[in-house]
């Protein structure tokens, strides 16, 4: 008896029409006379309506930024998108504002991450930091490649508590918590541990009901956990690309983040030895913003963490930011958000319901 995992294993091989007309397009951009006869013959509407990437003729359409309303409605309930990356789609440069997860089923698959260019293969799972510029090149018919996106809030309930250790893994999810970016992608490799999960979790997303979020979630958050714990020795990571300046950056910016609630100046410049205006300069290059504007912006982010994943007093949040006045808190809290900590939490509560 055939099973449904079976015939979308099939399924998955056989190019759609989008992989047809890339594919085409790929071969065609061998020879400059054979692509200018094939874009010659594209119907710019259908091209259009189908949401080709076609940089010569429709460059309009490619995104180069990418937030998750595009794929996470007001109103959705999904919380998990996952798809297979259309095979032959030319590379163009990219970024979101969310964490990206790549799986390759089967065969390889190339990308740019940042400045280091990486080749990956079966079993590979590739984390990708928000901000980070990025390509993907896909570019044989047997090699599967899987996207898989999280929302933001989501993303936060459920890496919230990989961010806790000091291991270049916690590192990774905790500067992405607090959009630091210093950290631009971990691989594993995985061989075939998640190919049957995987396989799943794309029929539930295709034939999503009101159970598939949460299976989706749960999946995902045991796949994550279980492959942090069993590849953390053979794992990649960009760390090892950084110099030593990029070092003492992100040492400083992560002490801050654990002392967000006393954390001066001063208190740096001791703690790393230092000279004030070295640590000023430093914050100011690696994040854009002064530090008591940087330092303000943190605590409002775990601010709003707080106000969605506890159930702590408003009063008790802001004693744990360091603000030792409760209305101070709730005034910059408006300032930066646009409404107070107690309607923050009630619309959080209404949008999971």
């Amino acid at each position: 008896m055939i099973s449904k995992y079976d015939t979308l294993k099939k399924d998955i091989f056989r190019l759609n029409e989008d992989e047809e007309f890339y594919k085409a397009y790929y071969h065609a951009g061998h020879s400059s006379e054979g692509l200018k006869e094939f874009l010659s013959q594209i119907d710019k509407g259908d091209a259009t309506r189908r949401h080709l990437v076609i940089p010569e003729l429709l460059p309009e359409i490619i995104s180069y930024e990418m937030n998750d309303e595009e794929y996470f409605k007001e109103g959705d309930s999904r919380n998990v998108y996952i798809s297979m990356h259309n095979r032959y789609t030319p590379a163009f440069l990219h970024r979101h504002n969310f964490f990206e997860i790549v799986f390759v089923y089967h065969g390889s698959c190339a990308q740019n991450i940042g400045a280091n260019r990486k080749y990956f293969s079966d079993g590979d799972v590739i984390f990708i930091a928000p901000g980070v510029y990025h390509t993907m090149e896909v570019f044989q018919d047997d090699s599967i490649v899987f996207n898989i996106l999280i929302q933001q809030k989501t993303f936060h309930q459920m890496f919230l508590p990989l961010a806790k250790g000091d291991d270049i893994q916690s590192k990774f999810f905790k500067e992405g918590l607090y959009n630091q970016h210093q950290l631009e992608y971990l691989v594993y490799h995985t061989k075939d541990s998640w190919k049957s999960f995987v396989l799943k979790m794309y029929y539930e997303h295709l034939n999503h009901d009101g159970f598939s979020d949460q299976i989706l979630i749960g999946m995902l958050t045991y796949l994550s956990a279980d492959t942090m714990r069993r590849f953390q020795d053979t794992m990649e990571s960009s760390y090892f690309f950084m110099q030593s300046r990029q070092l003492d950056d992100f040492l400083v910016l992560n002490y801050i983040q654990e002392h967000i609630d006393t954390v001066t100046l001063t208190d740096i410049s001791k703690h790393f030895g230092f000279s004030l205006s070295y640590c000023s300069k430093l914050i100011k290059n690696t994040t854009g913003m002064r530090f008591n504007d940087w330092k303000k912006a943190l605590r409002i982010r775990k601010g709003e963490r707080l106000l969605v994943n506890t159930t702590d007093t408003i009063s008790s949040i802001s004693l744990s930011l360091g603000y030792e006045n409760t209305e101070t808190f709730i005034r910059i809290f408006k300032k930066e958000t646009g409404m107070t900590p107690g309607q923050y939490r009630k619309q959080s509560q209404q949008n999971s319901q």
